[in-house]
């Protein structure tokens, strides 16, 4: 079945016409937000009907993380209606974001059409500018893997059973009949089971041509589970010519992707903040493969989209209405915004959220016509705070810059909760380091008056370097218990570290 040519043109066309007038297009969807939901109880309590335009909404509304609407949603969850939107909830959607435990995000079918509005352009573009993609078998996931589907007490579905539902009925159907997929994936109940089904997948199919995940690591997990587990993996496939073939791809401790999948053309993943060491060390094993990078995408909104020819994703100026908070603490629309600016983003969606603080700090690099490209580098709402310091995200990624423009690619920074407490630095072994890195980061966090004054002190002790052979991977096992397999982003500034959880690896 082809992709509906006609449904994508008139999509990317729409989004094009909106992406040279952002100004008007966001004004209009705020509009129909504010109208679509005045009858809700958030809309009669904030005045939605009587509001004339932009003013009145910030005016009236104040700007609100998930707490804030956490009473909402749980009586949503319940079985409540026509609390934060008009229309009903059809599903909730889970997120533990970076940091903290689950969240429900309401998702209504308004939702839904606000995540195509961004979703099928990217998809109209890249079948555009790179139809071979879409010649062979397609490999999605967007959920998190080894995940169930479930209801809350409300009996409200937690998941849309199905990844193809965010293309819409008729894409989703048409990408349906070449998406890879076997029960055993939805059935895994564990991490290393879900990776040896998606790698027995991969391997069985000779016609691969695009392969769509969220973080580069993941893909890097199943790669090591097809060299690891080859042996298994070979004896279930049940075509002699294709078993003959991996055997040749997996000589040498490796494999040959060319020779795995001659078709494979795009891969689609993060490839910026701390995924872009992954995403380079994917590319490498995938060297005739195009790595397109994602946008920011997110439970609660999509908020970016990568586009061809801009090198960096693109305002998803057609989805949601957006808000820019700068560092002086003034609000910014999506037609104010500076080159060379960080913003912390505040998003408006059609499932509820109202000016919600994402946390999610992005930087301007220049426009695409009057649109803004725009690129993730870490969230505001990440602190750390051993001892009042209260490092942020953000903050620790511009130190990190000033001491060495690789480490935001390829280091973290984790505390940990001694006696006293200290910073350490989390280096990869195999990458050469200039003597005095930790000292010089310990003097770019004493930018930060808190820092300086616990290290003046001694409440702080200095920065100390420590060489891991793979930090992302340790990363990853902080988050393990959770289960969201690669659709977390692996933050700059981990979780403190207990001294009794502390592994030691030697200090340089």
């Amino acid at each position: 079945m082809p992709l509906p040519t006609a449904l994508l043109a008139a999509v990317l066309k729409r989004f094009q016409v909106a992406a040279r007038h952002p100004e008007a297009a966001q004004q209009q969807i705020l509009q129909q937000i504010l109208q679509q939901n005045a009858a809700s109880v958030f809309g009669r309590r904030h005045g939605f009907a009587d509001m004339a335009g932009y003013s009145a909404f910030a005016q009236q509304v104040p700007i609100r993380r998930y707490e804030d609407y956490r009473a909402d949603i749980d009586a949503l969850a319940a079985g409540g209606n026509g609390l934060l939107t008009a229309e009903p909830v059809i599903q909730f959607e889970e997120t533990g974001g970076s940091s903290g435990g689950a969240k429900l995000i309401p998702y209504t079918a308004s939702l839904l059409a606000a995540f195509r509005r961004g979703v099928l352009p990217w998809l109209a573009d890249l079948a555009q500018h790179r139809p071979q993609a879409f010649a062979g078998r397609l490999f999605f996931i967007i959920s998190p893997a080894a995940r169930s589907r479930h209801h809350t007490a409300g009996g409200t579905p937690i998941g849309s059973g199905s990844d193809l539902a965010y293309f819409g009925e008729e894409t989703g159907a048409a990408l349906a009949a070449q998406t890879l997929f076997q029960a055993e994936l939805t059935q895994a109940r564990s991490a290393t089971e879900w990776q040896w089904h998606s790698a027995r997948l991969l391997l069985s199919a000779a016609d691969l041509s695009l392969i769509s995940v969220w973080s580069p690591t993941l893909l890097l997990a199943i790669f090591r589970t097809l060299v690891a587990e080859q042996d298994s993996l070979l004896a279930g496939l049940s075509d002699p010519h294709r078993r003959r073939t991996a055997q040749h791809a997996f000589r040498g401790g490796r494999f040959d992707a060319r020779l795995l999948w001659p078709q494979l053309d795009t891969v689609s993943c993060w490839n910026s903040h701390t995924a872009a060491l992954p995403a380079t060390e994917l590319q490498a094993l995938l060297p005739d493969v195009y790595l397109q990078g994602k946008g920011l995408l997110a439970t609660e909104a999509v908020s970016s989209l990568p586009f061809s020819g801009s090198p960096h994703p693109l305002l998803a100026v057609d989805s949601h209405f957006y808000e820019f908070a700068a560092a002086d603490g003034s609000i910014r629309l999506a037609h104010q915004l500076h080159s060379g600016q960080d913003y912390r983003l505040i998003v408006t969606t059609q499932g509820g959220l109202y000016r919600y603080d994402t946390g999610d700090r992005v930087a301007v690099h220049g426009f695409s016509g009057a649109l803004p490209q725009l690129e993730f580098i870490g969230r505001d709402h990440l602190t750390s705070d051993l001892c009042g310091e209260k490092l942020t995200e953000a903050f620790v990624r511009r130190a990190l810059l000033a001491v060495d423009k690789r480490l935001p690619e390829q280091a973290l920074l984790q505390g940990v909760a001694a006696n006293p407490p200290h910073y350490r630095l989390l280096l990869p072994e195999h990458t050469p380091w200039p003597p005095q890195l930790a000292a010089r980061l310990d003097e770019a966090l004493a930018a930060n008056p808190q820092y300086a004054y616990a290290r003046r002190i001694g409440q702080l002790t200095p920065v100390q370097a420590v060489r891991l052979p793979d930090p992302q991977a340790y990363a990853a096992t902080l988050h393990r218990a959770d289960q969201r397999l690669g659709t977390r982003k692996i933050p700059l500034l981990l979780p403190p570290l207990t001294p009794e959880a502390a592994f030691r690896p030697q200090a340089t």
